[in-house]
């Protein structure tokens, strides 16, 4: 046989195994028709043509069914029941039908999975992505994309993202640039975006929609500077220090945040190792804290030294959150979150610090005084970056002096001893 009686043989065979089951009809129904349809003591039907045909059924209820051949086996499947489906619809329906038996799909399954499709809700594919990224980030960039998340999953969420236009996603950017938060919104479009191109990938949709928004358009510009404020001229931390250990009488605030305000200036990391610092990695004994490299931005574990300043104050928190919380500031709201971050932004800006010193701040006020004073505590500059748990920037230093959490360890502890009392020296000083 030659290649060419193959193909129509097969084609025939396709035909014959879709079809569509058609009563012989002079002509189409119409509305009226169906309306005047009575109920009768037994089931009927009314023939529209191509497989298509009003059910009247004994018990009173009234739909669409097409029916057609698929496999070599009869099936049937329903459109819609009158009259919430209009003759019209149904039509329709019939003739997206009759498209895919044309292509060897079978109608019925193709609704199922249209069914199932528009059950995938924004909140189902953000948990899937989540879940994934979880595997591949830190627990401080997993919370943080959460957090962020949640400012289009309180509103979209249940919302079957199919269903989700451009607009939608628009609408929630310009809400947050309207209270503020610039950056977020920015980050925001940038995981909304991920997350789309992964439900493109598992094909929970056809098209990233996100992909045909001109950012520059919708977004105002991100101002924020790459060096963030930062007080490093004594007499502004001096009084920076005196607000501090005065905020519980200024503000009304939480325990957790007056202490986490007084601790930081002697440890001065960063502000998600600190809210979320536990006290399984706090040796108070030995003065350490060690952070595990999973919340550490650099991927690396590292070790704090802890000045004898910062001992006292931890001890002065720990009966009102150790047996309470695995972490040492514990969220007033949920002892098993801390702090939230936006608390300690908004802290330091009713203390008067708004565009003067941020929370990140307190890394660069000890570097600058660090490096500026180096003749005080004798430390080259090595030791300083690794207090702020820093990389080596010189590859190849780098590649001969391998990082390790007890690198220069102590070193690091005599340093920071000495700033600690150079901070409370300042703070007392006429």
């Amino acid at each position: 046989l030659s290649l060419m009686t193959v193909q129509l043989t097969v084609q025939n065979k396709l035909r014959k195994s879709c079809t569509v089951i058609m009563k012989r009809t002079s002509k189409k129904l119409t509305e009226l028709e169906l309306k005047k349809a009575q109920v009768k003591d037994k089931d009927y039907n009314l023939s529209d043509g191509d497989g298509l045909y009003f059910i009247v059924r004994k018990n009173g209820s009234k739909f669409f069914r097409f029916d057609f051949r698929y496999g070599g086996k009869r099936l049937s499947m329903s459109l819609g029941t009158y009259p919430l489906t209009s003759l019209k619809e149904a039509r329709n329906k019939t003739a997206d039908a009759k498209k895919l038996l044309e292509n060897n799909i079978n109608p019925i399954s193709e609704k199922k999975l249209n069914k199932i499709t528009e059950e995938i809700t924004l909140n189902f594919v953000i948990d899937k992505w989540l879940e994934i990224r979880k595997l591949n980030s830190s627990e401080n960039t997993y919370l943080t994309n959460q957090r962020i998340l949640k400012n289009i999953t309180n509103w979209l969420g249940s919302v079957a993202i199919k269903d989700i236009k451009r607009v939608n996603i628009i609408t929630a950017l310009e809400k947050m640039q309207n209270k503020g938060i610039i950056e977020s919104a920015h980050r925001l479009l940038s995981i909304i975006n991920k997350i789309y191109m992964y439900a493109v990938t598992k094909e929970y949709i056809e098209h990233n929609i996100i992909a045909d928004i001109d950012k520059n358009a919708v977004l105002v510009p991100n101002k924020k500077d790459t060096h963030l404020p930062a007080l490093t001229e004594p007499k502004d931390i001096k009084q920076l220090l005196i607000d501090i250990n005065l905020i519980g009488e200024k503000l009304r605030c939480e325990i957790s945040t007056i202490f986490i305000f007084k601790l930081i200036p002697y440890v001065f990391v960063r502000s998600d190792n600190i809210r979320l610092m536990c006290w399984e990695n706090i040796d108070l004994e030995k003065g350490i804290w060690t952070i595990p490299k999973e919340k550490m931005k650099m991927k690396v574990d590292f070790v704090c030294p802890l000045p004898t300043q910062a001992i006292y104050i931890l001890k002065q928190i720990e009966p009102f959150s150790r047996h309470k919380s695995k972490f040492v500031f514990p969220s007033p709201y949920k002892n098993d979150r801390g702090v939230s971050g936006a608390t300690l932004s908004n802290t330091l800006n009713k203390l008067g610090y708004q565009d003067k010193h941020t929370f990140h701040g307190f890394r660069s006020m000890f570097s600058t005084i660090a490096h500026e004073l180096y003749k005080e505590h004798g430390f080259h500059s090595d030791i300083i970056e690794s207090c702020l748990s820093h990389k080596e920037r010189n590859q190849t230093k780098a590649a001969y002096n391998r990082e390790s959490k007890y690198k220069y360890f102590e070193e690091k502890k005599e340093l920071v001893q000495w700033y600690a009392d150079w901070l409370d020296k300042l703070k007392m000083s006429v």
